[in-house]
């Protein structure tokens, strides 16, 4: 076992690789049988892993420090070199689906990397690269205003790990100070919010035309993996959002509000659950690993190794220091098969929740490299790896009791309730994007006048008049994922969808539920999202009443947590 800390960076030479696809093309043009081409795009994987490693040892670790200067570089030259190699990649591609021997083909390989390629085809090409650099650069920037940022407590400036902790805090006046916090500091980079938002709109709005789309919604979609669904489905599930999801929450939250003694619940409330507060994890972060191992040892042998290595190689990074990155991720480094979590600890139910969400995308890039899935489905769409994130969350629910001791059944209660309200907020980020690049030219105010219109509609029990800045329509601008990775978020709110039935059906039947899970991630991406879901008994998201029936479960099992 090779220690990340002792994983040796070189950089890959972009330009060797641009020319080993162009040496591919030809063979590919030139295959004499469908298996040729196979032979051959087995050895460009491999060439690419070798790239693919490099480019993420540079991405880590530049996030846990962005001041680093040589990373920094390494992930500047990144950004400026991955869009030729990605170009190269899809012409490589078109070459193969364009193949008289792709009908063959299709009978050797799963018929989603052919799909797969087939998007990554549309929305990739030589034309679009002096735009895609652009794009990469300023979503780095972007990363880095991120990190930079402090926000004042008490005197200080802390990290947005820290004030989000605060945020959290179980005295209501705390909570609303920290978002005040959060607020002056957004509303005193709201040019540059802007300014970088707008052009990346404005330059992914132009790499969608010149790759013959009328905006850039469908090239969206097609970049993030959206191939077996698309924004007539998407529609269909945020009605259903609103009519079945919305209702329920507001029915619950005028509860909670009785509950808590409040008014109305305010935004500085919305993720209080309990009367006195939240309930946080118990003991210090070295206690919580220590939890977490013994919780995968009971579990399942494979899940308790799995995290053991993981703590052993050193990779997983919890700690929360100024010049890192904030919020968390898993990313896996091909060449050693290794997996790595990246998260900031802040001494709240988030940091169970690093070890169970990141945990589950981790154990499923490990099994993905075990089961030699083809990198091309790998894990699956980002619906099905964040059902192999969320599903570990909602089965480690029967655990709380070594995270929070006395107050599991707090906990508990937590959770499930904060899984299921996050779904009308996941839809408001969709939504938001898609009117976005559908309308490109609008102005800064005009998105903020447009999320405050989408917040009123789909999350009316939250008041957010005493948080000037959010009070705006500013909240949104530390939302990551809409300057990084645009329309990713719909993909948490399906696979939410999925994570709470495992949850559900972990209340009845535990070993069920974590064998049917198990078996799910084995599958990686081999199969669409409703395949897998119906193969675990699920109901897929775009299932009809799927998420009305989900509605009763969970309302019904809060009910009798409280």
């Amino acid at each position: 076992m090779v220690k990340f800390n002792e994983m040796k960076y070189v950089r890959a030479d972009c330009a060797a690789a641009v020319k080993m696809y162009e040496r591919a093309i030809e063979r590919v043009k030139n295959a004499k049988s469908a298996q040729e081409i196979v032979d051959i795009r087995k050895e460009v994987t491999d060439e690419i892993n070798h790239l693919a490693t490099s480019s993420s040892l540079a991405y880590i670790r530049h996030t846990l420090d962005v001041n680093d200067e040589f990373y920094s570089k390494e992930q500047d030259y990144y950004d400026e070199n991955g869009p030729a190699v990605g170009a190269k990649e899809a012409e490589f591609q078109r070459a193969i689906v364009g193949s008289k021997y792709i009908d063959e083909l299709s009978d050797i390989i799963n018929p989603l990397i052919i799909s797969h390629m087939r998007a990554n085809v549309r929305v990739r090409d030589e034309k679009i690269i002096e735009d895609s650099v652009e794009e990469n650069k300023l979503v780095t920037e972007y990363d880095n205003l991120m990190a930079s940022l402090t926000y004042e407590w008490e005197g200080k400036g802390v990290t947005i790990s820290e004030i989000q902790k605060y945020a959290k805090d179980k005295d209501r006046d705390v909570r609303k100070r920290a978002y005040m916090s959060i607020s002056k500091t957004l509303s005193d980079n709201a040019d540059k919010l802007d300014r970088l938002y707008d052009k990346l709109v404005k330059v992914r709005d132009r790499m969608a035309k010149k790759m013959g789309f009328g905006n850039f919604v469908e090239m969206g979609d097609l970049r993030i993996g959206h191939i077996d669904y698309g924004r007539k489905e998407i529609a269909i599930f945020r009605e259903s959002v609103l009519n079945d999801v919305v209702p329920t929450i507001a029915r619950l939250k005028e509860a909670l509000a009785k509950r808590l003694n409040v008014d109305k619940i305010h935004i500085y409330d919305n993720d209080n659950y309990l009367a006195g507060g939240n309930i946080d994890p118990i003991g210090t972060s070295d206690d919580l690993y220590a939890a977490a191992q013994k919780m995968y040892d009971d579990m399942n042998k494979s899940l308790g190794e799995f995290f053991r290595d993981m703590c052993s190689s050193n990779s997983i990074d919890s700690v929360a220091r100024e010049g890192k990155l904030s919020g968390g991720y898993a990313e896996i480094i091909m060449d050693y098969g290794q997996p790595f979590i990246f998260a900031n600890f802040n001494g709240t139910m988030d940091d169970v929740g690093v070890l169970t969400h990141e945990f589950g995308h981790a154990y499923a890039f490990r099994r993905a490299v075990a089961n030699n899935i083809d990198t091309d489905i790998f894990v699956g769409g980002m619906e099905t790896a964040e059902t192999h994130s969320m599903g570990m969350e909602a089965l480690c629910n029967k655990y709380n009791d070594m995270f929070y001791g006395d107050c599991a059944r707090e906990a508990t209660y937590q959770q499930i309730f904060d899984a299921f309200n996050f779904l009308p907020y996941g839809v408001i980020v969709d939504y938001f994007q898609e009117l976005v690049y559908t309308r490109p030219e609008m102005t800064p105010a005009e998105r903020k006048a447009l999320w405050t219109e989408l917040e009123r509609k789909f999350r009316p029990y939250v008041d957010m008049s005493d948080i000037p800045y959010f009070a705006l329509g500013g909240r949104w601008q530390y939302q990551k994922h809409i300057y990084e990775v645009p329309f990713y978020y719909i993909d948490y709110c399906l696979s939410s969808c999925l994570a709470l039935q495992f949850g559900e059906l972990a209340t009845v039947d535990f070993d069920t539920a974590l064998d049917k899970y198990l078996k799910f991630v084995e599958k990686g991406g081999t199969k669409t999202i409703d395949d897998l879901a119906h193969e675990a008994g699920l109901k897929s998201p775009f299932d009809k009443g799927a998420l009305k029936s989900l509605c009763g479960a969970v309302e019904k099992h809060l009910k009798s947590l409280e």
